[in-house]
């Protein structure tokens, strides 16, 4: 085609687009349940953009400055994404919320006193979250600064069959010799996610999970073999661990060095290892169910990352009791964290879902401090997460409430609150941390780079505190037995 005809057929283009534009009424046409929004030719003519600070308090009522304070994860299918808003959506009203202007951090005391005994024992960080610490991310930031500041090392728990690799481990699982994907093995439980992975008798671990040596296997006929390597050769505390405990029932193994020399592992018992080991086979036969393994050190800090995609934390109640009370006991767990909410940004408009989803985590909370009661727990709120209003990236219009009713919340349990939307910067905070590569295109996840980025941030205002010192007199070093763990 002659360039004359080309430049033709964009006129007749540009002509035709800016009749439309002419026609087109405010606020775009509405068809049945659909809404068309096309701009105005005053809104082409004037070039001038969506003000997101209106669209905020016309969905939120509430005024600016109570909202505002001062290598990316692929999205998978069933994680967070982000949603298109219209405008036309009705104002949101949303009822006041009185949060005292307190430092939360007072009630991290018992972790903050355990930490200055982290040289005689160790001190364990369980970290709960959603598809936001995948990966090992945030908890990985959080157990690197610990360990450099008080020893220890090890990853803490992994489950038998790691079907969401981790940036810290390489593991994989054999099954006489034969390497299992993701979907092949022991069948696993889960406690959260599609109801056709649950079990009723609340047997999961204190993971939340349980891998199944039982019906579909004949005692000593197969061998079961959990493969652990260092992710890179970089030195770091983490990937040097001297002990291995194995949590499960009726089921023996055996622990292969890179030298060849065994060592037995039972159940609940540790295997301990040489101070130099970073990779090892774990050979399990029998029948029986497997909770996890932890790859840890006798003394310092252990963190375990538990990620648990697409739940909103309100599950621990239908894991038992007994399971948890003795993990959290026989390892020294003095902090807990629960890093959740996001998941119930994108699902909902109305601001009572929101509340009656906060006064349920109370009853999980509560469930917790009765199974850990020497353990402190800090309550990670969600990140700023965007959705799409007039073309444009902005923050769903209930996020700020969300993390202002779980700062309530926790001020009310007197637990620990750190809200990581006003740690990104608040309001449109996720739309500046995509732009400088922190966060994904899906403008909820963070990258890489991101999740170090605020995991540091986090250490930080946990490291901060200038917490009371206990007189001199008054220190004593609690006596644990911490080889020993009963499951029932």
């Amino acid at each position: 085609m002659r360039p004359s005809k080309v430049t033709l057929v964009i006129w007749i283009i540009i002509a035709l687009l800016g009749a439309i534009s002419y026609i087109a009424p405010q606020g775009g046409w509405t068809l049945g349940n659909w809404s068309f929004r096309w701009p105005t030719l005053t809104d082409m003519l004037d070039g001038s953009t969506s003000n997101h600070t209106d669209t905020l308090l016309a969905y939120t009522g509430l005024p600016l400055d109570t909202l505002a304070l001062t290598d990316s994860i692929p999205l998978l299918s069933d994680t967070l994404q982000a949603q298109n808003t219209s405008s036309t959506l009705a104002p949101i009203s949303l009822p006041s919320v009185v949060v005292q202007d307190t430092d939360t951090r007072v009630h991290l005391l018992a972790f903050y006193q355990a930490l200055e005994q982290a040289e005689q024992m160790p001190v364990r960080v369980v970290h709960y979250g959603d598809s936001q610490i995948e990966e090992d991310r945030i908890s990985n930031v959080l157990r690197e600064q610990w360990q450099k500041k008080f020893g220890g090392g090890g990853v803490g728990l992994i489950p038998l069959h790691q079907t969401i690799p981790t940036r810290t481990l390489r593991q994989w699982l054999s099954i006489d010799g034969v390497v299992q994907t993701t979907q092949q093995g022991p069948k696993r439980y889960i406690v959260y996610g599609p109801k056709t992975m649950r079990r009723n008798d609340g047997r999961y671990g204190v993971m939340g999970q349980v891998a199944c040596m039982d019906t579909a296997w004949v005692a000593g006929s197969q061998q079961v073999t959990v493969n652990i390597m260092p992710m890179d050769k970089k030195d770091k505390t983490y990937k040097y661990f001297s002990q291995i405990r194995l949590l499960a029932d009726s089921i023996q193994g055996k622990v292969i060095l890179s030298n060849q020399s065994s060592i037995d592992l039972s159940p609940q018992q540790m295997a301990l290892l040489p101070d130099s080991t970073t990779q090892c086979e774990i050979q399990l036969q029998g029948r029986g169910n497997v909770y996890g393994l932890s790859l840890e050190t006798p003394t310092g800090v252990i963190v375990d990352n538990i990620p648990m995609r697409g739940c909103s934390g309100n599950i621990f109640t239908r894991i038992d009791s007994s399971q948890l009370a003795s993990f959290y006991h026989a390892t020294n767990t003095r902090l807990i964290i629960l890093q959740f909410g996001g998941n119930m940004i994108p699902q909902t408009q109305n601001p009572s879902t929101l509340d009656a989803y906060v006064n349920s985590m109370k009853q999980h909370i509560r469930y917790l401090r009765s199974c850990a009661p020497e353990a402190a727990i800090l309550f990670i709120g969600p990140s700023d997460m965007s959705t799409r209003v007039d073309g444009q990236m902005t923050t769903y219009p209930l996020v700020p409430y969300l993390d202002r009713i779980l700062q309530r919340m926790a001020q009310q349990e007197k637990i620990a609150y750190w809200s990581m939307y006003h740690a990104m910067g608040g309001y449109d905070s996720m739309v500046e941390w995509n732009k400088k590569g922190l966060a994904g295109n899906d403008h909820i996840h963070f990258t890489r780079a991101g999740a170090k980025k605020i995991g540091k941030i986090l250490f930080d205002w946990i490291d901060s505190y200038q917490y009371p010192q206990p007189s001199t007199d008054s220190i004593h070093i609690d006596t644990l037995t911490i080889d020993t763990l009963t499951v029932r």
